[in-house]
């Protein structure tokens, strides 16, 4: 109780000042505590879903109101609170959210029996293109994607019936690309889905408008395919002549460029050739005759043949016929050969290789000197690069190989990307700048003023009342005096802290 009423006279002898001064602090205090657990408290909201296009924005936000889930919208991202994420997600899969710009086969889930036909077949061209256009989003490359189709009707009257056709247009994720192959594989995935489709009337086009597939195929020039076969074989031509001279001159000291003439052209011809020199009997055939016929009798005619006359005598007459025939066919051996020659052969190839010089350090100096290669040494490079990409003369091959300095500021930097540090910064400061806040309130604000309300008395008690003044000293020290050594030592032993006092009191005077 006694220490209640002094902290009660301790707060009563404060300034008015000061008074105002530690409420202040202390409502700053307060209020500090108040946003901080507010702050902790708070949901950490995280992206649900980006890049989203505005239907599929709104029917998300309107599946969110319908579950009471709190959520923030920022420039096509939807965000709601990191605990809650992976089920909104499931929850909105369930209803087929997000549909990616178009619907699916859900369109029919919902059927009405007042449809009608013209309708119906809409409705199922939407779906299909929904449908193709989901496939095609799921490539890792691919981030959005919407397809067109256009087919015709099909007519009993009509002579010619128009073929379907179909178009794709893909956005791709920054910094990727589709290959030839993953190009192809989407033309046929869109082709097999429709009935009659030919893959040649399917055309794919990036965001950027352009063509990623080649609809004449050498009618006017190479292919996409075509294309990239040449940048390949140029690319590996180029890696030959790098991985050979590296070892040599250095790494970073080579650089190299090939431009090679590819021949597309594709030929077919059929030889028959014939040997005169080797000849078998196919058939051979044989006829041979022979007739000998030998009568005796009269004269032919009527009288002979009378009765009752006499015969007339007739010489005797004999005929022998004979009669032979061959015929062998020969036949002459015969070769047909069916020969295609292969596309993609190199007619020509040119190679310029840049090599540097060689730097040696000088004594007492920071800069190397520069010393260019011989011509021995460049006729040694010249001979390992013909080697390595396969020259020939015949074919009007070209390699040239120059020294040249290298500038140093313009090599190539070849040290890793840095990795992104910046949001797990701020993701950590999150949790580590409210602790480093309450430590400084408390050190600051609190430890203070804790040390100001606990310090000793501000009022003193009559009896422990100092003399302030010279004359209040001199007439304390003059009835010491009276009293003697003994007292003034009795009344330290009894007032210590008046004492310490008084001493302070004589120091501050001097």
């Amino acid at each position: 109780m006694v220490d209640i009423i002094a902290l009660k006279d301790q707060i009563k002898a404060i300034p008015t000042k000061r008074k105002v001064m530690l409420l202040a602090v202390l409502a700053l205090v307060i209020a500090s505590l108040i946003l901080f657990f507010a702050w902790i408290q708070r949901a950490d909201y995280q992206v649900l879903y980006s890049n989203l296009t505005e239907e599929d924005a709104a029917s998300i936000i309107q599946k969110l109101k319908e579950l009471k889930i709190p959520y923030r919208t920022s420039s096509g991202s939807v965000m709601v609170p990191s605990d809650k994420v992976y089920d909104v997600r499931l929850q909105l899969a369930s209803q087929g959210l997000p549909q990616g710009g178009g619907v699916g086969f859900e369109l029919f889930d919902k059927t009405s029996f007042t449809m009608t036909d013209f309708v119906q077949k809409l409705n199922y061209r939407r779906a299909l293109q929904g449908e193709l256009s989901r496939t095609i989003r799921s490539l890792s490359e691919v981030d959005q994607c919407r397809v067109h189709l256009a087919v015709p009707e099909k007519s009993l009257f009509m002579t010619e019936e128009d073929r379907p056709k179909a178009s794709v247009l893909v956005k791709l994720k920054q910094g990727r690309r589709l290959s030839q192959g993953q190009v192809q594989g989407i033309v046929h995935l869109v082709s097999s889905s429709i009935e009659g489709l030919d893959p040649k009337d399917v055309a794919v086009v990036d965001s950027r408008g352009e063509m990623l597939t080649s609809p004449m195929e050498g009618a006017f020039g190479i292919t996409n395919t075509q294309r990239e076969y040449q940048q390949n074989i140029e690319k590996d031509l180029e890696n030959r002549i790098i991985g050979i001279l590296e070892p040599v001159v250095g790494r970073g000291k080579v650089k190299a460029k090939v431009s090679a003439e590819i021949d597309f052209t594709k030929t077919e011809k059929t030889e028959e050739k014939f040997d005169p020199d080797s000849q078998v009997a196919r058939s051979e055939q044989k006829i041979e005759e022979k007739t000998i016929n030998g009568n005796k009798g009269g004269v032919p005619g009527v009288s002979s043949n009378l009765p009752a006359k006499p015969a007339t005598p007739t010489s005797q007459s004999q005929m022998q016929s004979e009669k032979k025939s061959e015929t062998i066919n020969y036949e002459i051996s015969k070769v047909t050969s069916h020969i295609i020659n292969s596309s993609g052969e190199i007619k020509r190839q040119s190679a310029v290789v840049l090599v540097d010089g060689v730097y040696t350090a000088q004594q007492g100096s920071a800069e190397k000197k520069y010393t260019p290669r011989t011509s021995e040494e460049i006729s040694q490079f010249e001979d390992m690069v013909k080697k390595a990409i396969g020259f020939k003369a015949e074919r009007g091959d070209e390699v040239r190989v120059v020294n040249m300095p290298f500038e140093t500021n313009l090599q190539e930097d070849l040290s890793p990307p840095k990795r992104e540090i910046i949001p797990f910064i701020i993701r950590l400061a999150k949790y580590i700048m409210p602790l480093i806040a309450l430590m400084l309130v408390f050190f600051f604000i609190i430890k203070p003023l804790m040390k100001t309300l606990t310090s000793s008395p501000l009022i003193q008690p009559p009896q422990l009342s100092l003399p302030k003044t010279v004359s209040e000293i001199e007439r304390t020290m003059e009835i010491d005096k009276e009293k003697g050594v003994e007292g003034f030592i009795e009344w330290t032993k009894k007032n210590p802290k008046e004492a310490s006092n008084l001493i302070r009191n004589w120091m501050e005077e001097e």
